[in-house]
């Protein structure tokens, strides 16, 4: 039987003639692309398979090899093929290895195919020795005290943040003190051997630092925008030159974090790439395959979270905490969470989000919901329950609400229920009990909500998705992938009443709409609607943002282009309020339709459901705060403004 290593540019295939030695092949089922990243135990395959196989064979040549059941060592070993991989972090620059091979022994007619474990140990820096013994492996449980993954990444719980933390701290940092202070980021860094440089690291200011280990050129930006090189030669954390002190300290942390968990991942992958001739990326430049993913996300939110432990230690937190609360004449409210959040921000040097995680970690679960941010804002505050789970949250952007409703049918059937709306970041019951409304428009939740979150508002799980990520400072991107989690809300029969009525006056309002067809019926029903809402063409402009012209178009049909945009047609339905049947005619009339796969479509969807009321110039506003284009041009109503001025003059 032959056994192939079927994974990587090349075959190991055992040579029958000189027992222990391998043919080297091309893999003919090999695309010719390298993974940008690569496992420890495929680089063990692709380089090491022949020296296992020699191993092994010389432990059973000196009869030093233990053998299965019913094989002596008249036998004749086959092949030895890698299969598997433990590894157990030593210290920082050291772990043993628990490599599992699969070796086929013959006897005989009889075949053998027993799995041994060869121990081995890795010393960066020094002498490493892959080949120390082998034993019987029938499955039994390998114990690992500080393990590793694949990618030779560790493998933590979160109570050992704080253990992580402790070994930073001790090892690192001399000016240990028992009362609250900023801990010296700096310090730090230049203990690990590691420089600190600052620089324009990206053109529009993403990456707030990187982490460079080795010898190489790195690209910056000057003042105009323009790249130019950097050669580093020693380890180097580069900070972005326009953040300020406070987050600067946080960047460094967190990237002497990474120096000192990561730099086994780092090592393997620059041995990697030298071997194979490849350039060593800095860590934001990866392209990540999905099955590479776990492993980046996993490193940065360890060196996301273990910061702040380092930080904000428990003693001197706590007691900045009690002593605060002590103070406070009555029970905490939001203004007190607020105080001591920046209270706890100032003393430690962190920033305000990084303070409120601490907090909660310590015992106070309250300040949850206090300074709950919201793509370019603060949300009002609100209470959270005591057992409400870390990784749950009841706000949400429009576009994490748009990806869920897109992704969740049962989260858009409760949604096509009309019975929520979306209000400062909260899918909310659309009831003035929850709603605090102006000019009929939601602006906020009431102070009863607000402290009642779970008897009105949604809540949705936090998941990380496997999407790409950059390899920079900063916390793991929360606008990803979302579950919701609330799937049992139904309507009450009173208001399955009222949306039959509804439905029943819509029909009548289209039987009448299709009385009378003419040759274009796009051009008819633009004016049909027009001439049921009373507008003219100006009020409509002023209504929609469109132009005089573009709504001229519209009722003569003529279409830029060879078609509407999807754009203009839903400015036109919201700005004349039709309901949604009148609209989704329109749309096919105009022979446009949404498109699930892009995320501005789903934007569209999500706002006409769960904010029916809204104008177009609140949705322009909202478009552009998630970072898509206005369905119109705020300029174009001065410009109508302006020629009526000077029409009358």
């Amino acid at each position: 039987m032959t056994i192939y290593i079927n994974r990587g540019p090349f075959l190991h295939i055992p040579d029958k003639v000189h027992p222990g030695q391998y043919k080297v092949i091309r893999n003919p089922g090999w695309n010719g692309e390298l993974p940008e990243i690569v496992s420890f135990t495929d680089f063990l395959r692709w380089n090491y398979t022949a020296d296992y196989g020699r191993f092994i064979r010389e432990l059973y040549l000196y009869r030093q090899l233990s053998l299965p059941w019913g094989i002596s060592y008249k036998a004749e070993i086959e092949t030895v093929v890698i299969e598997d991989g433990r590894y157990d972090r030593v210290d920082h620059d050291s772990f043993s290895m628990y490599v599992i091979c699969n070796v086929v022994l013959v006897e005989g007619a009889y075949r053998c195919c027993q799995k041994y474990i060869v121990h081995g140990v890795f010393v960066s820096g020094g002498i490493s020795d892959f080949l120390i013994d082998a034993e019987l492996y029938d499955g039994q449980y390998i114990r690992l005290c500080q393990p590793l993954d694949e990618y030779l990444v560790p493998i933590l719980s979160k109570k050992d943040f704080e253990i992580i933390a402790d070994e930073i701290v001790d090892k690192y940092y001399p000016y240990k003190a028992n009362y609250p202070c900023r801990v010296n980021a700096v310090a730090i860094a230049k203990a690990m051997g590691l420089e600190i440089k600052y620089a324009h690291l990206s053109k529009n200011g993403n990456i707030r630092s990187k982490l460079i280990l080795e010898k190489r050129d790195t690209k910056v930006y000057n003042e105009q925008g323009r790249a130019k090189a950097i050669h580093v030669t020693v380890p180097t954390i580069f900070i972005d030159n326009i953040v300020d002190d406070d987050e600067a300290q946080n960047a460094i942390i967190h990237e002497c974090v990474h120096a000192y968990l990561h730099n086994l991942f780092y090592e393997l992958q620059s041995y990697y790439r030298k071997m194979v001739g490849m350039k060593m990326p800095e860590f934001n430049d990866y392209f990540y395959s999905q099955s590479q993913k776990s492993c980046l996300k996993w490193m940065e939110t360890q060196a996301t979270a273990i910061p702040r432990f380092i930080q904000m230690p428990v003693e001197q937190t706590t007691d900045v905490i009690v002593s605060y609360l002590d103070r406070q004449p009555g029970e905490p409210d939001w203004e007190c969470y607020r105080g001591l959040i920046n209270l706890v921000k100032g003393k430690f040097g962190v920033t305000r989000n990084t303070a409120k995680k601490r907090i909660a970690e310590l015992g106070w679960p309250e300040v949850r919901g206090v300074y709950v941010y919201n793509v370019s804002s603060y949300v009002e505050d609100y209470d959270v329950e005591y057992d409400f789970p870390d990784d749950y949250t009841y706000t949400m952007s429009l576009r994490q609400i748009a990806d869920v409703y897109a992704s969740c049918k049962t989260f858009a059937d409760l949604i096509s229920t009309k019975k929520f709306t979306y209000v400062d970041g909260h899918v909310v019951i659309n009831s003035d009990k929850y709603v605090h409304r102006e000019n009929g428009m939601g602006i906020g939740l009431t102070e009863y909500a607000r402290h009642n979150m779970a008897e009105c508002c949604l809540d949705f799980k936090k998941v990380y998705a496997e999407f790409d990520y950059s390899y920079t400072y900063g916390e793991l991107h929360k606008d990803e992938l979302t579950k919701i989690t609330d799937e049992n809300r139904v309507l009450t029969d009173e208001q399955r009443k009222k949306i039959r009525l509804a439905l029943y006056e819509i029909t009548d309002e289209s039987l009448k709409l299709d009385e009378h067809p003419v040759q274009d019926e796009m051009a008819r029903a633009v004016i049909f609607h027009m001439q049921r809402c009373k507008v003219t063409v100006d009020e409509v402009a002023d209504r929609s943002g469109m132009g005089v012209d573009t709504v001229m178009k519209l009722r003569k049909g003529k279409k830029a282009a060879g078609k509407f945009k999807l754009e203009t047609i839903l400015a036109f339905c919201v700005a004349l309020e039709l309901e949604e049947a009148f609209r989704v005619d329109l749309m096919q009339k105009a022979r446009v339709e949404f498109d699930m796969e892009n995320p501005a479509h789903r934007m569209y969807l999500t706002i006409l459901e769960l904010l029916p009321k809204a104008n177009v110039f609140q949705i322009n506003d909202l478009l552009k705060a998630e970072g898509f284009a206005p369905w119109t041009r705020d300029n174009e109503e001065p410009k109508r403004k302006a020629k009526r001025k000077n029409e009358a003059v």
